[in-house]
């Protein structure tokens, strides 16, 4: 431990040191012997020769520096040619060459999960009437129209045009790459920044190539960023500083002019003509590298696309005029969308040319009149792309490969826009309306693992918050927003908050399918008509100014433009933001983010869902080198230094995956079998407090759920009911727990008749060992998602107490809602069933709150409104014990806080309730169907993973268009046929209010693919799942390893689960 504090190792976490112990000196082939001599420095450099060798990247073709030149021009100062006209020179450009990193990529063992053949996805569904019919699917890449396209290509060249030497059996393929770049801080403090480029081979599926663990990522480059040198160069040659249109020129320059040493003529030899690699599965095949994406942000899109940062016409897709775009949504918005799509077209590029010379032949600024009046009204720069220049001949369009992006767009672009101005009208309202919506998002409960995060005591500030606060924010802004406006305005705020959590959940989705893409265009459309509603009927009510954050940020702006030498406005000595002027500040619906979200369905169709090109991936991908540069020396050549140890450590993962295994930390955790006997926190309550410790072992995939089987934490039942006796919940407590014991002993898997009451005889044959009940403090539950993944919940009486249970075939609501109080077992054994001997059985048992449906309002998709459920009375037998089998999954539920608190359900103190709810429920709640995916879809229907009860005949769709009170469809998880999962969720009968059938079988997948390659998605469950399918989402995996039940009540990777909640 002094080590830990006193060497630089203070900056490793306590689970880093716990790594270093349990992983590397406890694990079974460390050797002391072997460290004699060891020195840092040769190690590093023998792992570096060994990164650049055959098996990886040969010496040749690894991580080298180049120069490149930009030509500076001058308005007024006219040169011969661009060949005349004085230069810049960008040196030490850290880059790998573009074509021998994918041939590395298809060589790496990883290969073998590769698709080669892109396919088209199929459901049916035998639940609809017959005979059914398939449904296309759309997730990866490689089962999307447009690889589908590209790959036909290139059969038709294999067939007709094959390259000399072919063997007839050779294939021929594509090889889909998707592109990303952004800069990124290296540090808190300082100027230090990267800008990598990073490709991924498409052909992986995304639940590997989404997770950093995986190393899927391929760092291209490293673009430096537009040096200061270049004023004072520019300076020396004409005696005057340039201008900023110059620099924004120079600056597009530079990127292009990276992009053509990476698109070299190996490359475009390569895009033609194809390359020859074995690959990693052991074939040779010819492939032709082909890229489908480019995902970036806006600023940087601008820079690819050589186009006008918020020009006239703003989007590097489409030549839409930014006055219109308010118009997202309308027919004439789709069509125009189509009829005026920007294109690298040859008078394109002949113009460009043209234009481009007149800077320097005819003395022209880049950004003046004589250039405007040509490249103005497609708001086009006088750069020409690298990639139009050396790949337009193919038939390569940057334009429509520079795909839309949901963080950037929705989550960083329109809702953060939104949520500000709602910010900005509540503050004219009060000040207390402003503390009321604190208050509220303080008091939301958290979701999932990290699907739904505690909110901070100060929302409404709006500071330091990153992609996935706001996406939190806009999952649960509904019940929080209620009741903070006035009437009229409130319920036009509740629809748009509810068409806005729509567009988000769809444009999330991880499988699509054509329905619920037919659903999304319905979604943009509406809106579009909820955010022009918004607009102009409640944001021109309100003279909202700037906020305090506003304020600042103006300040800072200003006091960086005077830095530059124009003469600094008067500000007051300490000023406060309060005290400022405040301009007003207005809801502006044109601008580019609002505009591309219209392009999302058609995005989906062509190149793959939102998720598989979100600059999320790349942004998570940043860790890596920031993690890095804290191992350089921090000097001019830190970038070099960054790009040796990203090479450093792929090859020590790659050993690592190649060598024997160890077995990890977490395989090794105790179980928590056998420990000694102890006593609760509260053994007054039904529940285990945090502090009260009890280990889990890791869930099989073939299991629904898992509770602990320890005893330590035990309660006689007749103390319990003494202890409580005032209490409501221990009313007729035990003859209700006989009765649950006795349904489940004698009728199994059936359910029980609705009078079923135990007999004398039955009750006389009962016995529960030492009247014992033995409390656990969580429980996991296996279930299949939407997207036929595995997914686990959590359910904890403490942070995550709320479930969905199934309700039988024909109800008018699909799910049955409880909290749980208590997780339990009890030894039991029943005389009547074993006339020889007393044979003793463990039944585990969930005692529970129940909620009723509150269908006094609708609510559905029609209606704009969320379920809303209130507790059950106490004479409605508002307490009950249910079997773990019949729970379907974790459920997030809001407090409808505009409702207030009361006790009218229970009253009275009771241990039913947390202890700082203060003898008072919420009384009403609502359900979080936005707070992950897989909730979503159970609610909007069409789930594929989801089986479905035969009901009502209108398809499981109909809520988004139809009445939003009666849900169409009741969905639940069943095992596929491709054994994505086998548990059977809710195959129990609830006793609430009647029993319910066993689920139905999955839709089946088909492809049309003769002979697919391995698909992630079709495995076998194995007792142990691999972490690389499951690790997608915010958390890797080793950052999993740290959180601890303890502290937030989740499952902590701590407890040994592989189990991970991948929504958000």
């Amino acid at each position: 431990m002094g080590w830990f504090y006193n060497s630089q190792a203070g900056t490793k976490s306590a689970g880093g040191l716990d790594h270093l112990v349990k992983d590397v000196l406890l694990a079974p082939d460390f050797l002391p012997e072997d460290l004699q001599g060891f020195s840092a420095k040769t190690e590093l450099r023998r792992m570096s020769n060994h990164a650049n060798g055959p098996h990886d990247f040969p010496a040749e073709d690894g991580w080298c520096k180049a120069s490149v030149e930009i030509p500076l021009p001058k308005a007024k100062v006219k040169h011969d040619s661009e060949a005349y006209a004085p230069i810049f020179t960008v040196e030490n450009i850290v880059y790998r060459p573009l074509l021998a990193s994918i041939k590395a990529a298809y060589e790496d063992a990883v290969a073998e999960r590769f698709h080669f053949v892109p396919f088209k996805l199929f459901s049916l569904d035998h639940d609809l009437p017959s005979p059914p019919q398939p449904e296309r699917l759309y997730s990866e890449a490689y089962n999307t129209d447009t690889l589908l396209r590209l790959q036909g290509a290139i059969q038709e060249k294999a067939m007709h045009d094959r390259e000399p030497g072919d063997s007839p059996s050779m294939e021929y393929v594509v090889a889909p790459i998707g592109i990303y770049s952004d800069s990124t801080h290296l540090a808190n403090f300082g100027t230090a920044s990267l800008w990598p480029i990073c490709f991924w081979v498409l052909s992986l599926t995304k639940y590997i190539r989404a997770t950093p663990t995986s190393f899927a990522a391929h760092h291209l480059a490293y673009i430096p960023s537009l040096p200061n040198l270049i004023r004072r160069a520019y300076e020396d040659i004409y005696g005057n500083p340039p201008t900023e249109a110059v620099l924004r020129f120079c600056k597009k320059e530079l990127v292009q002019q990276i992009w053509m040493l990476l698109l070299d003529d190996d490359f475009v030899r390569a895009y033609a003509h194809g390359i020859v690699v074995k690959c990693g599965d052991g074939i040779t095949r010819r492939l032709f590298p082909r890229i489908l994406t480019y995902s970036a942000d806006y600023p940087e899109k601008c820079l690819i696309a050589c186009i006008k940062f918020l020009g006239r016409c703003p989007c590097p897709a489409c030549l839409i005029d930014k006055a219109k775009i308010y118009l997202l949504g309308t027919k004439r918005d789709m069509t125009s969308r189509q009829v005026n799509l920007r294109k690298d077209t040859s008078w394109l590029r002949s113009t460009l040319a043209r234009v481009r010379g007149w800077l320097f032949e005819r003395r022209l600024a880049p950004e003046g009149k004589g250039i405007e009046a040509v490249l103005g009204p497609t708001s086009t720069s006088p750069n020409q792309s690298a990639f139009s220049r050396r790949l337009a001949v193919f038939g390569f369009d940057i334009y429509q490969a520079l795909v839309p992006d949901v963080m950037h767009e929705f989550e960083l672009g329109v809702w953060k826009s939104i949520m500000t101005h709602l910010v900005r009208i509540l503050t004219v309202v009060g000040a207390s309306s402003v503390n009321e919506l604190n208050a509220r998002f303080a008091q939301v409960p958290t979701f999932g693992r990290d699907a739904i995060r505690r909110f901070g005591d100060e929302v409404s500030a709006l500071k330091k918050m990153a992609a996935h606060n706001y996406e939190d924010l806009i999952q649960c802004a509904i019940p929080v927003f209620e009741g903070l406006l006035r009437p009229a305005h409130d319920r036009k705020v509740q629809k748009l908050l509810f068409r806005l959590a729509v567009f988000h959940a769809l444009a999330k989705l991880r499988l699509h399918t054509d329905t619920t893409l037919s659903i999304f265009e319905s979604a943009v459309k509406t809106l579009g008509e909820a955010i022009r509603t918004f607009a102009t009927k409640v944001c021109r009510e309100y003279d909202t100014r700037e906020l305090d954050k506003e304020v600042a940020a103006r300040q800072r702006r200003k006091a960086k433009k005077d830095s530059k030498g124009k003469a600094p406005a008067h500000v007051p000595k300490n000023a406060k933001p309060e005290d400022m002027e405040r301009p007003r500040k207005e809801f502006n619906p044109n601008t580019y983010k609002l505009h591309r979200l219209g392009d999302y369905p058609a995005s989906i169709r062509k190149t793959g869902t939102m998720d598989d090109k979100s600059t999320q991936t790349g942004e998570l991908e940043h860790r890596r080198p920031k993690r890095h540069y804290a191992h350089t020396n921090k000097n001019a050549g830190f970038t070099m230094q960054i790009a040796h140890h990203e090479c450093r450590e792929r090859f020590a993962w790659s050993a690592a995956k190649r060598g024997p295994q160890c077995g990890s930390a977490r395989s090794r955790r105790k179980t928590g079998v056998g420990l000694k006997n102890g006593k609760a926190e509260d053994p007054s309550r039904m529940c285990l407090g945090a502090g009260d410790d009890e280990p889990l072992a890791p869930i099989s995939p073939l299991d629904h759920y898992k509770i602990s089987q320890e005893q330590r934490y035990h309660e006689d039942i007749y103390g319990f009911v003494y202890d409580n006796e005032d209490d409501p919940i221990v009313e007729n407590f035990i003859p209700n727990l006989h009765a649950h014991i006795l349904a489940r002993l004698l009728f199994k898997d059936a359910a029980p008749p609705s009078d079923f009451a135990p007999s004398r005889a039955d009750l006389a044959a009962l016995r529960i060992s030492n009247n014992r009940l033995y409390k656990h403090k969580r429980m996991l539950v296996n279930y299949t998602s939407y997207d036929m993944r595995r997914k686990q919940d959590t359910i904890n009486p403490l942070s995550h107490p709320d479930i969905l249970l199934l309700t039988p075939p024909g109800s008018t609501h699909p799910y049955l809602y409880a909290r749980v109080l208590s997780i339990f077992h009890v030894n039991v054994s029943f005389t009547r069933l074993s006339s020889d001997s007393e044979e003793t059985s463990t039944l585990h048992i969930l005692f529970v709150r129940w909620f009723n449906l509150d269908d006094s309002i609708p609510w559905g998709f029609d209606s704009c409104r969320l379920p809303r459920l209130q507790f059950a009375s106490l004479n409605d037998e508002p307490f009950g014990f249910i079997s773990p089998e019949q729970v379907l999954r974790g459920v997030h539920l809001i407090p409808a806080f505009a409702h207030g608190r009361s006790n009218a359900a229970l009253p009275g103190y009771s241990i039913a309730r947390p202890n700082e709810d203060e003898d008072k429920d919420w009384n009403y709640h609502y359900v979080g169907i936005f707070s992950d995916r897989d909730l979503f879809m159970r609610y909007l229907g069409g789930g594929v993973g989801h089986g479905h009860f035969a009901t009502a005949s209108s398809p499981a769709t109909a809520p988004l268009h139809g009445n939003g009170n009666v849900h169409s469809s009741i969905h639940s998880d069943s095992s596929s046929d491709s054994g994505l999962d086998s548990n059977t969720d809710g195959d129990s009968d609830v006793e609430r209010p009647a029993a319910l059938a066993s689920d139905s079988a999955v839709g089946t997948l088909v492809s049309d693919e003769d002979n697919p390659s391995d698909n992630d998605g079709d495995e076998t469950l194995e007792n142990e799942p691999n972490d690389e399918e499951l690790d997608y989402g915010y958390l890797s995996s080793s950052q999993d390893s740290d959180e601890s039940d303890s502290d937030n009540g989740a499952d902590a990777a701590g407890e040994g689960v592989d189990m991970q909640e991948m929504d958000m």
